[in-house]
């Protein structure tokens, strides 16, 4: 499977795991130029969450925060401008996933995965 395929595929497992969960959950299309701010949009209990998802080779462990687009830390600045919850990027590595607040990242840089738990 190619990386883009590997990539839509953990999207739509991300979404239904939200749904699953008891939260009405978007998926958002990317538009003409191949796009987007986020890939998600969960609700519940009147609370927004964006998400993001991404996937690591096996070989690497560091998350950096330069593995997301402008489009996408400009959108993640101005979701928590208007005071929402901070942004969730959903990393899928090695078997395991782990939920990294957007805040976490955008401090740190780059996060370690073998310095997370994961969730899954």
């Amino acid at each position: 499977m190619n990386n883009k395929k590997l990539g839509t595929a953990f999207e739509r497992f991300v979404c239904a795991d939200f749904a699953h969960r008891g939260y009405w959950t978007h998926f958002i299309t990317p538009d003409m130029r191949g796009s987007q701010p986020f890939d998600i949009v969960a609700v519940k209990d009147n609370k927004a969450i964006a998400v993001e998802c991404k996937t690591l080779d096996a070989k690497e462990h560091i998350f950096p925060l330069t593995r997301l687009e402008e489009n996408q830390l400009m959108a993640f600045k101005r979701w928590m401008a208007c005071g929402n919850d901070t942004p969730i990027i959903v990393v899928s590595w090695r078997g395991k996933i782990y939920w990294l607040p957007f805040t976490a990242l955008q401090n740190e840089k780059r996060i370690d995965l073998n310095d997370v738990a994961s969730v899954g």
